[in-house]
């Protein structure tokens, strides 16, 4: 399954949005990214997805209440998804793929405060819909999954983690909706797959094995290796050779690792214990689906954000990956005219996608050049007394060629050289 177009009408803070995914050789796997100042709307982009692949009855039991969806002063709002199947991907009873589809919900208000979710029609038409494909009970194939910003190992509450601890797509989505969401479940996974294994059962072997030798395959930092699971969990051996469990490592790591196994799990629940090959000496998943992840920079160190997509997308080349950041490095990985730029909340600019010339400068630029260009429209990368002495330097070095400077003026020029280039010259 793969996301081809994405239509917001009076969502939030969109009055109408139209993304398409779609490259010019009609493929859409590989790294999408959308970027945006805060309150841009990266978030509700991603969570409207989420709820058009999903379907209305599944997304009510991880967000009950849908007040504030609706733009303020409207009162009826579209969430329109068109989805491409992917080979694997099948509608019930085996009724043949015959083209794009739409998945559309319809929000309105009603008398009250309570939102009526229902099914779209405006552009789905009578067209087939997903209600008998990715909607189904335990559909064959449509795999798709989402990430909120709060990757956590542990920590969730109860309600959530009845939630987490089942299979399915509401699993797959509980953290981009639920903030008191955790990940733990991947651990305990690890766990029951070293209990069977240790009792014979050679198909937990077999994945637990594949799922050692992924995590071991470049994916961790700084020459950290997964070192065994147990009973006890997951244990990383660091290049010094002392050897930690997973939950006394740091964030990123914890947040990075939880992920991507919980990623694993749910693929393999839908694709069995075949969910990876190897290719020269690389593991691949060779497996279609949609991965939202939101914030996939937060907790990671500059060098991870740099090669965390092209990891991903290196490993999982069928899978597509739609994520927000705010990191100039993770655009870097962004496949041909992959990126997307949201406004600022109240601008009367539409969001924009950076082709051409501006996404070549991106994939070829330093994070500082990226930052100041049109995925991120910072005005400035240095520090505002930065900006403001070399203001100063330059005022006091275009008088120093008029006239002489005062004994004060002069020594406030020298104080202020550390802010500029060699020479004394603004680069």
């Amino acid at each position: 399954m793969y996301v081809k177009r994405v239509v917001l009408e009076n969502i939030r803070g969109f009055p109408r949005l139209d993304l398409k995914f779609e490259r010019s050789d009609r493929t859409y796997q590989g790294w999408w990214v959308v970027t945006g100042d805060n309150a841009a709307g990266k978030t509700a982009l991603l969570k409207s997805i989420a709820m058009a692949l999903i379907g209305p009855d599944a997304i009510r039991s991880l967000q009950p209440s849908l007040a504030g969806w609706i733009r303020h002063g409207e009162s009826h709002s579209v969430v329109a998804v068109e989805i491409v199947a992917g080979e694997k991907d099948q509608f019930r009873a085996g009724r043949p793929f015959t083209g794009p589809f739409w998945s559309e919900l319809s929000l309105s208000l009603e008398e009250g405060p309570e939102i009526k979710l229902g099914i779209g029609n405006l552009y789905k038409g009578n067209e087939k819909g997903p209600t008998y494909g990715p909607w189904a009970v335990n559909p064959s194939g449509w795999f798709c999954a989402g990430y909120g910003p709060f990757r956590r190992l542990s920590g969730d509450s109860p309600e959530a983690q009845r939630v987490m601890s089942s299979m399915g797509r509401v699993a797959r989505f509980a953290t981009m909706f639920k903030e008191d969401a955790a990940l733990s479940e991947c651990e305990i996974w690890l766990k029951e797959l070293h209990h069977k294994s240790l009792e014979g059962h050679t198909r937990e072997s077999h994945i637990l094995n594949n799922v050692v030798s992924l995590l071991n395959d470049d994916f961790l930092q700084n020459g950290l290796k997964v070192e065994r699971v147990d009973s006890a969990g997951l244990w990383i051996r660091q290049r010094n050779g002392i050897v930690l469990p997973l939950t006394d490592m740091s964030e990123g790591y914890r947040a990075a690792l939880a992920m991507l196994i919980d990623l694993l799990r749910h693929l393999i629940d839908i694709h069995g214990e075949e969910f990876v090959k190897e290719s020269n000496g690389k593991f691949e998943v060779p497996h279609s689906g949609v991965v939202l992840i939101d914030e996939i920079d937060a907790h990671l160190h500059p060098e991870w954000q740099r090669k965390i997509g092209f990891w991903l997308r290196s490993r999982f080349p069928k899978l597509q990956f739609i994520v927000t950041t705010h990191s100039p490095m993770i655009c870097q990985a962004a496949d041909s005219d992959g990126i997307f730029y949201l406004p600022p909340p109240g601008s009367s600019q539409e969001p924009e996608q950076i082709t051409g010339s501006d996404y070549q400068n991106i994939i070829r630029g330093k994070p500082d050049e990226i930052l100041r260009g049109p995925a991120f429209r910072v005005a400035n990368t240095r520090s505002d007394k930065a900006v403001n002495a070399r203001v100063e330097f330059a005022r006091l070095k275009s008088k120093q060629q008029g006239c002489s400077l005062s004994e004060d003026e002069t020594l406030k020029m020298t104080q202020l050289e550390m802010f500029v280039g060699a020479n004394g010259e603004l680069d």
